[in-house]
């Protein structure tokens, strides 16, 4: 299965981005807040739209919060697919935002292994 991380699957639109904010329900997992939504299936997009944010107050520098997200962007990238399976299945479609809390920047392995403990959440909230 493609393992790309598409323009489509970047959640942009802002009326999307803004009810997300205003409707969607949210968990912390350290470092993550995640707030998702799920809404009605169109049939153009992909199952999941995501974005992905470092707080500028905790990281003064660009370069870092690049860092961070970049490092975010490929540990999604790689485990998504069980989670795009699960809601193929169902005929959903989810939009996803990752609010980064830690006070360090985590290394790649560590941040790979709560991105998958989260989309394991996903799965599990959305399934019940």
């Amino acid at each position: 299965m493609d393992e790309s991380f598409h323009k489509s699957e970047r959640l942009c639109l802002k009326r999307r981005f803004d009810s997300l904010l205003a409707e969607g329900d949210s968990f912390f997992l350290y470092p993550f807040r995640v707030i998702y939504l799920e809404i009605k299936s169109e049939t153009q997009d992909p199952p999941v739209q995501a974005a992905f944010t470092v707080k500028k107050k905790q990281f003064k520098r660009a370069v870092m919060r690049n860092l961070i997200k970049r490092r975010i962007k490929e540990s999604w990238r790689r485990q998504k697919q069980p989670l795009y399976e699960l809601l193929a299945s169902g005929n959903k479609n989810l939009l996803i935002l990752f609010v980064y809390g830690a006070e360090v920047a985590l290394p790649y392995e560590e941040i790979s292994k709560k991105t998958g403990q989260v989309i394991r959440k996903l799965m599990d909230k959305l399934s019940a």
